[in-house]
């Protein structure tokens, strides 16, 4: 079924409302606009009938010739027989309201006013003066026969739809203004955000004052305050935070929340050591909200010098300077040009590590591990070396830290376990499966929801003995995170490698939650190992070879650098036994050789 025929009267001369374009042959205006949208949108084909010599509306109307007279301007003529007004435009010119209708006659389809009045009600007037300030930039030819009626009359709606039109326009600048406020607020604590902190940066902290100020960065380590805590909490402390720095702002200083883990403040503050005081004295009151709890902020101080412009670059080293802080248990740190450049060559090598994890660049290292009883080779630990192109090979002290900053310990872990799980593949295509690797995963990385689902995909695309694989769990990230690493180690299990307890014996405690993480492997930490000779010393090493062996548990211990410590160690029947005093960690080749040459008899080197 098609469309219904719907054919309209309308004004010639009411330009920019509606008028007929001689020109052109067509009408146009806001009014003709509206009309041809809504024939799209609904089953009206809505057609106008071109203007005459004389005005014929009425004599249309009568006739019922049209369905819709447009531009009636209120004139009772037009209204017999007729099925009433639909409004289209309406706005206020001072106190008087001025509206502009067209009239539905008797001809006209039942439906057709309903509708009509639907759709222009889901037009709004915004919508309606654009399309009037589109149309007024037309220089249409128009008809002149009541061009100056048309004016006249229409002058007044025009310019009521121009004071609609400002009054509209005052309060989109009002809702926009409302918008740019919550735009710039932080929703957690209601003080400006890292936009608001710009804008206002940019306008107050000039050339001239610009000596006088200091940023400080609060960094505030709300990821372990939700592990140990919980997000309740955590937000309480943040919003606690932000009512504390906001009663220590000044009327020239600018404070925002920037970050999840961030607070910056643009302070004027004439002395160093008068603001280095002012930060001690605030972070005591901040931290009095979580006391006997633990540290979790650090600030980072920088004096804005003449060529210091570049804001980004200033929120980057001033947070910097405050985690730097924070994990070296200190107040503050200071940002002087010694540790800027300092900054910049860290953040050069982080550029090239993720160079390098891309490049292959990282090299898989073995450091082994000897039989206690015999003293072969048993297994190894992973572990990596940076063949940087330029500086050589770099051992991990040099890129670990840098790699912890940086969030890339998560790739270099997994890449890491790639090379171990390559490595052992070798040596059971060669008939070798008495040895066992171990693998170390950072304590971030062991964090990681998603972690094990990596960790399956990688070990499923070699072939070995699934035994012959060892991951290291920290006991520290086991107190930490305990529900999400137990769910990891039960994971570990299932797909048949072993686990670890690392760094066992750190705390007593452990002694007795041992059997609840269920390790196959009791790791005894080189600090341990360093207290071997002593009373206390050999008599704590000695109660955890024996809590291994009562529970079926193989004992390992590393960091045995001396001879006398292995000897020791042996006799207390320590299963495997790692340290200089053995081996140095050598490249995956070379233990591989090594391994070819002693020709281990089967089922006497491994666990």
């Amino acid at each position: 079924m098609g469309k219904a025929v719907v054919y309209v009267a309308g004004n010639p001369d009411s330009y920019p409302v509606e008028y007929y374009d001689a020109r052109e042959g067509v009408y146009k205006g806001v009014i003709p606009q509206l009309f041809r949208e809504f024939s799209e949108g609904w089953d009206y084909d809505i057609r106008y009938y071109e203007p005459g010599e004389e005005d014929l509306r009425e004599s249309l109307a009568r006739d019922r010739q049209v369905d819709i007279i447009s531009g009636c301007e209120g004139e009772e003529s037009f209204r017999h027989r007729s099925q009433g007004e639909v409004l289209v435009l309406d706005t206020r010119l001072g106190e008087e309201q001025v509206s502009y209708c067209v009239l539905m006659t008797d001809a006209a389809p039942g439906q057709l006013k309903t509708d009509l009045a639907e759709f222009l009600s889901g037009v709004s007037q915004e919508c309606k003066v654009g399309m009037l300030i589109g149309c007024s930039q037309e220089k249409p030819a128009l008809c002149r026969r009541r061009t100056r009626m048309a004016f006249g009359g229409l002058g007044v709606v025009i310019l009521g739809l121009t004071a609609g039109a400002v009054w509209l326009a005052g309060r989109c600048r009002k809702y926009r203004r409302a918008a740019d406020k919550r735009d710039e607020t932080d929703s957690l604590t209601g003080i400006g955000n890292r936009e608001y902190f710009s804008r206002n940066y940019q306008q107050f902290v000039i050339r001239e004052n610009r000596a006088l100020y200091a940023m400080v960065y609060f960094h505030v380590d709300t990821d372990k305050m939700r592990r140990t805590g919980t997000s309740e909490r955590t937000d309480e402390f943040l919003r606690h935070m932000a009512s504390v720095l906001l009663n220590h702002t000044g009327d020239r200083d600018i404070l925002a929340r920037v970050s999840d883990q961030g607070f910056v403040m643009a302070r004027m503050c004439p002395g160093d050591q008068e603001l280095g005081q002012w930060v001690t004295s605030l972070l005591k009151r901040v931290q009095s909200f979580w006391e006997n709890h633990g540290r979790y902020v650090g600030a980072g101080l920088c004096r804005l010098k003449d060529g210091d412009w570049d804001l980004d670059e200033l929120l980057l080293n001033v947070s910097q300077a405050a985690q730097d802080a924070y994990r070296e248990d200190l107040d503050y740190k200071v940002c002087t040009d010694s540790w800027i450049r300092q900054f910049e060559e860290e953040r050069k090598l982080q550029e090239d590590m993720k160079r390098g994890l891309e490049n292959q660049e990282f090299q898989l290292y073995v450091q082994f591990y000897t039989d206690g009883a015999t003293g072969r080779i048993a297994g190894g630990e992973a572990l990596a070396r940076w063949g940087h192109p330029e500086k050589g090979v770099l051992s991990p002290g040099s890129f670990i830290p840098l790699m912890e900053r940086a969030g890339l310990m998560g790739q270099l872990d997994l890449y890491s376990l790639d090379q171990a799980c390559r490595f052992l593949e070798r040596l059971h295509q060669v008939g070798m499966e008495d040895f066992f690797m171990s693998c170390n995963f950072s304590p971030e990385t062991l964090k990681e929801e998603g972690f094990m689902d990596q960790c399956r995909e990688i070990v499923g695309m070699y072939q070995f003995d699934r035994a012959r694989l060892i991951f290291q769990v920290s006991e520290r990230v086991l107190r930490e995170e305990p529900s999400v690493v137990i769910g990891h180690i039960r994971q570990m299990k299932d797909i048949g490698v072993r686990v670890a307890l690392d760094e066992f014996g750190e705390e007593f405690a452990a002694f007795a939650e041992v059997e609840t993480y269920m390790p196959d492997v009791l790791q005894l930490d080189k600090r341990l190992v360093d207290l071997l000779g002593t009373n206390t010393g050999n008599a704590i090493v000695r109660a955890m070879v024996q809590v291994g062996r009562q529970l079926g548990i193989t004992v390992m211990a590393e960091g045995a650098q001396r001879e006398e410590q292995a000897e020791l160690l042996r006799d207390m029947g320590c299963d495997m036994i790692q340290g200089f005093c053995f081996y140095r960690p050598i490249p995956a080749w070379e233990a591989a050789r090594k391994l070819l040459e002693q020709s281990v008899d089967a089922g006497k080197g491994g666990l």
